[in-house]
């Protein structure tokens, strides 16, 4: 019997670039899971998970898209069109975000808009065994509607990203191969 990949929450890394941030942020979460093998670069962690999000997540957002710009606020696309350059650019739209930092194993993501800040960060980790991949979100400045808005998100939040972790670690575990291009 094969044991599943769990994630699990933890504190986020002291050396993730999102760590000084924690004191003052409204909101925080970690999860990290042990990879069977490591990616090639926290970017590419990114597309890969992205490429996996399940269709009912990418409904919310749809749903959330909506309900922000009858806000005046952003629509953020999609989080699976994260596209397939080989690097990414600080300031560039990566999926649903802007990279705010970029090296081969952190990337921060992130998006500021009049009712919050939020930065994620997927911090990969490398050792003998396991790799271990740690995905950090801090949200920062919310106002009331920010306040209001991270109510349905914290809970959906802290389901999704283990989840998520989950199956990838999954499909490390199931295939030696990368996710083929049509699915990044």
């Amino acid at each position: 019997m094969t044991v599943q990949p769990r994630a699990a929450s933890c504190p986020i890394p002291a050396d993730s670039a999102l760590y000084p941030a924690i004191g003052s942020a409204y909101f925080t979460h970690c999860a990290s899971i042990d990879l069977p093998r490591a990616p090639a670069s926290a970017l590419e962690a990114y597309r890969d998970i992205a490429a996996l999000v399940p269709g009912w997540f990418e409904g919310l957002m749809t749903v959330r898209n909506r309900a922000m710009r009858l806000l005046g606020m952003k629509d953020l696309g999609h989080i699976r069109a994260v596209g397939t350059a080989d690097d990414v650019q600080v300031g560039e739209r990566a999926g649903i975000f802007t990279v705010f930092g970029h090296v081969r194993d952190e990337l921060v993501l992130g998006d500021e808009d009049r009712h919050l800040r939020v930065s994620l960060s997927l911090q990969l980790k490398r050792g003998p065994a396991p790799a271990k991949l740690y995905c950090a979100t801090v949200v920062e400045r919310p106002n009331r509607l920010g306040r209001l808005y991270m109510l349905p998100v914290d809970p959906i939040h802290r389901l999704i990203v283990p989840c998520l972790l989950q199956r990838y670690a999954r499909r490390l575990r199931d295939t030696s191969d990368p996710l083929p291009e049509d699915m990044r």
